[in-house]
């Protein structure tokens, strides 16, 4: 996993006033070197976060990776800040205030279409230093220079309160730098990134030049290509029949059964999880459990509202009529006895057994 995730700033000459002194930079190395299992740690939870209930959880194909900062890479960063002249850090206080990539997560989605999902998926789950939801910084840099084709998005996301338990005690006051892209921007990102922020490279060559801009029209060319590819393995799947081979075929096959649904794949890997124990595996299946043929989206529209109305405002969770959960409560007359059973090993799974257990409570009601 390479090391360079965030883009620095332009390097200035080197001979500017120091602005980090060594005595800055050898105590900040040194508090990190004792710290360094906090930072890891929170790596590995958001990331995990991210991959189980924002990917997985939302039928979204996407590679999640993370990382935390070497000290050796921290201290070469804090020493080229020091040789710029760019930053003010007097203390390490103002170190760790101002570095705040030490802990990162990179999600990397196959289709450029679902970026901007995942980045609102992500603001959604975790929060930011005040405990709001964390601001989206979207940089595509090809807008203003055509020979740039740097494009992500980053978040700095903390871990919410109710994350914030047990051995995650000790990371309530960390950030961790989120950064989301599409697999075909990564590319680009990070080859440019090896060449052109490395102050040993040397200024690129005009050749340089010219073949990264090359790449980087390919690279476009390519999220073109992959969204044409998974619209026409989408459409082959809706064909055939059978059981479902993964979440992304269950999306694939049932989506046409709710038109005008915003996005069918949301909170799709939960209940797709849910109901295999069922036995409700295929589109024939499902079908006879909920009893009803033809377009479902009007008849999924209002069953969120019939007897589920009793979620309200202030419920653990809502019902979203633009997912997968027209679906959901089209099935609870049949499954939600054994949805209310599900071990909610997930936010996702917990999602689809409280909504179970609330209509049960609002049937039991009705009796």
């Amino acid at each position: 996993l390479s090391a360079h995730w965030l883009r620095e700033e332009d390097h200035r000459p080197v001979g500017h006033a120091m602005t980090i002194s060594d005595e800055t930079i050898k105590k900040a190395v040194q508090r990190y070197q004792r710290e360094y299992d906090r930072y890891l740690k929170l790596a590995a939870r958001v990331a995990d976060i991210c991959r189980s209930e924002i990917v997985e959880g939302n039928a979204i194909r996407a590679q999640v990776t993370s990382r935390a900062k070497g000290p050796k890479s921290f201290e070469g960063k804090l020493r080229r800040f020091a040789a710029a002249g760019k930053k003010s850090m007097p203390d390490v206080d103002a170190v760790f205030a101002q570095v705040r990539d030490l802990s990162a997560v990179r999600i990397a989605t196959y289709e450029q279409r679902h970026e901007d999902q995942v980045v609102s998926l992500v603001a959604r789950r975790f929060a930011d230093a005040s405990g709001a939801s964390p601001v989206p910084e979207r940089k595509d840099k090809n807008l203003q220079d055509p020979g740039n084709f740097y494009r992500a998005t980053h978040l700095e996301a903390f871990l919410r309160s109710a994350d914030i338990v047990g051995t995650y005690a000790n990371v309530a006051d960390v950030p961790c730098e989120i950064q989301v892209c599409s697999m075909m921007a990564h590319v680009w990102n990070e080859v440019e990134h090896d060449l052109g922020y490395k102050p040993a490279a040397g200024v690129l060559s005009h050749q340089e030049r010219t073949f990264l801009t090359m790449l980087g029209q390919s690279v476009r060319m390519g999220d073109n290509t992959i969204q044409s590819l998974f619209a026409e393995t989408e459409r082959r799947q809706q064909e055939q029949g059978g059981a479902f081979t993964d979440v992304y075929d269950f999306v694939a096959r049932l989506r046409g059964w709710f038109p005008g649904v915003e996005d069918f794949g949301r909170h799709a890997g939960a209940l797709f999880e849910a109901l295999l124990p069922m036995r409700l595996a295929s589109p024939d299946s499902i079908q006879k459990a909920i009893g009803l043929t033809g377009p479902l989206a009007a008849a999924g529209d209002q069953a969120t509202r019939e007897p589920m109305s009793m979620l309200g405002p202030n419920a653990r969770f809502a019902l979203d009529p633009g997912s997968s959960d027209l679906l959901l409560v089209l099935l609870l007359p049949k499954a939600a006895t054994f949805l209310a059973k599900a071990d909610p090993t997930t936010e996702g799974a917990a999602r689809v057994r409280w909504i179970a257990e609330q209509y049960l409570m609002s049937k039991a009601g009705d009796a």
